[in-house]
């Protein structure tokens, strides 16, 4: 009997301190970012619903997301981090439903080029653009194996958008072009949707049975292409700035080792074996994903889930923390980790080797109603900082350094970089310094595509590449401006 008393006094006291030890830790996490996926910070209820893997006739039949008046985005008091992210995955999911070994996006949507042109699919996605966001030369290729197996390949981009982004562009542009004052506060509708694709031709691939593969049309040459990264854009309720969704195979390329890393120099990057985009054989730096309008090869991902962190010396130690921005670093990077691994226990088949790598939005409580939410989206792209202002002050909210390894290889730590090291939130950037309301002297949220501008810029009669250079110019203009006010 005594010995029962004894076994319980001390199971008592191991809950008791224990749960006292986890107050603590919960207090640590707040601020520091452990390795291993950070697994110690506090637990998150960010999970996926169960009825996004319904399945019917033997095919997942995952629902449209809810967006409108009766979504969880009509109370800006109440929306939290996690439903966007929530969001994110079922968008994602819902545009990968099958029909005939097809996912929905390629059928339903419109395959367009950056200039707004419908483009139609004979032989499969149409595939001729090239150039990342950051430069018209910044190319990314697969390694260049000594072996020459694979062959070193060119990654290729494809935009869909749904017919209510498409119609809107129509009817829109041209009243842009004749008098830009009158779409000043004219928004997408809700629903409004665009994608942008990463694309390779598999024999790029050691393996492509981890991949969704369909034909495809690589500058008129029929072949096989592999989807490596998708970006899923969209419009809500009080969000006529988009949700900027990230989604990405899960072995692409290696993960900066934040742990050999000190606050006053990076780590080289290297592998024990190859990935699509990683020569084992090849020590990587940051110049390997710095904007040098060239093509690089052998690259990595530096901020998983868009979360940006820092090495800092804490009591002789060099500790991984978040960087202080206006968004809860921990906060996001768990919702984002716990809802990954949500999906990824229910998810099965192809789509199951794709990861959410996060998303970005604009805090738009207490502006209610599509005039005030437009002039906030036009005062803040006025602005030297603009939409990618990602200081405690900011409106960014979500993942402030989100990027895509495949279509913003070159920006994971800004325009130009000395090193990783020297990164801090002010250098960083993400979808809102490209996607703003402003284009040139023209004010509007339908600026925020870039399918859009181009448009536009083709009633005008300039070119693709002309319109390329127009808003790197621009971009890089601002970066610049930035840059010197922060010195």
């Amino acid at each position: 009997m005594k010995q029962t008393r004894l076994l319980f006094l001390l199971l008592a006291f191991t809950v008791v301190y224990a749960c006292k030890n986890d107050s603590k830790q919960e207090k640590k996490n707040d601020q520091k970012a452990e390795n291993e996926e950070y697994k110690s910070i506090k637990k998150s209820e960010c999970v996926a619903s169960a009825d996004w893997f319904t399945i019917v006739d033997g095919t997942r039949k995952t629902p449209a997301p809810n967006e409108g008046p009766t979504s969880v985005f009509a109370d800006n008091s109440t929306v939290t981090n996690c439903d966007f992210h929530q969001w994110s995955w079922q968008k994602f999911l819902w545009l990968t439903n099958e029909t005939k070994g097809r996912p929905m996006f390629i059928d339903s949507l419109i395959q367009v080029t950056s200039h707004g042109q419908r483009l139609e699919q004979k032989n499969g996605i149409v595939l001729t653009d090239t150039a990342q966001a950051s430069g018209t030369s910044d190319i990314l290729k697969t390694p260049d194996f000594s072996s020459g197996t694979p062959p070193s390949t060119t990654v290729y981009y494809a935009i869909f958008m749904n017919d209510l982004l498409y119609d809107t562009m129509i009817k829109y542009a041209p009243i842009a072009k004749k008098d830009p004052e009158n779409i000043k506060e004219t928004t997408y509708p809700i629903g409004a949707l665009e994608l942008k694709t990463s694309w390779v031709d598999i024999k790029a691939l050691p393996d492509s049975s981890s991949y969704f593969v369909t034909d495809g049309e690589i500058n008129g040459v029929s072949t096989k292409v592999a989807l490596l990264g998708i970006h899923v854009v969209g419009i809500v309720e009080n969000h006529p700035e988009f949700i900027w969704a990230t989604f990405e195979h899960e072995s692409l390329a290696p993960d900066y080792d934040w742990s050999k890393a000190t606050p006053t120099s990076d780590a080289p990057v290297t592998s024990t074996s190859n990935y699509p985009f990683f020569d084992k054989n090849d020590t990587a730096t940051v110049k390997n994903i710095t904007s040098n309008n060239g093509i690089n090869t052998n690259i990595f991902s530096v901020y998983k889930y868009g979360t940006p962190v820092e090495i800092k010396s804490i009591d002789n130690k060099n500790v991984q923390v978040f960087m202080k921005s206006s968004q809860n670093g921990s906060q996001n990077f768990n919702n984002i980790r716990t809802i990954n691994k949500s999906v990824k226990s229910k998810l099965s088949g192809t789509w199951n080797n794709y990861f959410y790598n996060g998303s970005i939005w604009i805090d738009t409580e207490g502006y209610e109603g599509i005039k005030a939410q437009a002039a906030l989206l036009d005062s803040l792209s006025a602005s030297t900082g603009g939409l990618h202002n990602s200081d405690t002050t900011g409106f960014t909210r979500g993942s402030v350094a989100a990027y895509n390894i495949t279509m913003e290889t070159y920006v994971q730590v800004g325009f130009s970089s000395d090193g990783i090291h020297t990164t801090k939130i002010d250098n960083l950037v993400n979808c809102f310094l490209c996607h703003s309301a402003s284009h040139g002297k023209q004010h509007s949220p339908l600026n925020l595509s870039h399918v859009f501008n181009g448009y536009l810029d083709s009633l005008s009669g300039l070119s693709k590449s002309e319109t390329k250079q127009k808003h790197i110019e621009l971009i890089r203009a601002k970066t610049l401006k930035l840059k010197q006010e922060k010195e």
